[in-house]
């Protein structure tokens, strides 16, 4: 039987082991963002395997300091493989701690440094944010919530990443002036495809 996608069977994937997470940034180290939107140089993605279907659930992007106004955010998909040049490794961390020592088979990749390598095809943006005053100046009661991307929760465009034969990838932008930092954490339930797709 195919997955049934309803928004109300997350927990039961939780429960099942089949939800992953990886953030970029930890406790008071704030991850530093991009100074611009550029798909090569993602701050946070994933790289889905051939025969591996994902669910995106989440993702949290959260300024500490902004250098300067205009912060953007865009979270997309490709059906190609964008590389993994300037990037560094992550490992994902299952949300059921029954299954700790049950690894994602989806490859995470941190901090850019540089171009990816591949340039990301046939994108598909699922998530934008874009704010013209420097979020440091927002005080008191603040206008602007943080990035929240829930497809379940109806929050963004929800996607399927991944087929049977090619590496797709899901990943998230930060763009902030001069000089950013902040972090990301996002999370994802994941198949193989054949049982996402049974019939």
């Amino acid at each position: 039987m195919a997955i049934d996608l309803s928004p109300d069977k997350e927990l039961q994937w939780v429960k099942e082991g089949r939800v992953f997470s990886v953030q970029h940034g930890d406790l008071t180290t704030p991850a530093a963002f991009e100074t611009d939107l550029v798909r090569q140089t993602f701050d946070w993605g994933l790289r889905v395997p051939a025969g591996v279907v994902i669910v995106p659930l989440r993702v949290a992007i959260v300024t500490e300091a902004t250098g300067a106004a205009v912060f953007q955010a865009l979270i997309s998909t490709c059906n190609n493989d964008p590389g993994t040049t300037g990037k560094s490794a992550a490992t994902p961390v299952n949300v059921n701690s029954r299954y700790a020592t049950v690894n994602s088979k989806v490859f995470a990749y941190i901090t850019s440094t540089g171009n990816s390598g591949t340039a990301p095809a046939n994108n598909i943006d699922v998530w934008r944010s874009y704010v013209q005053v420097d979020i440091d100046s927002v005080t008191g009661s603040a206008t602007f919530e943080q990035v929240v991307y829930a497809p379940l929760q109806g929050r963004g465009l929800p996607c399927v990443v991944g087929d049977n034969s090619n590496v797709n990838a899901f990943y998230v932008m930060v763009g902030n002036g001069t000089s950013a930092t902040g972090y990301v954490l996002g999370s994802w339930a994941e198949f193989t495809y054949d049982e996402f797709y049974a019939a």
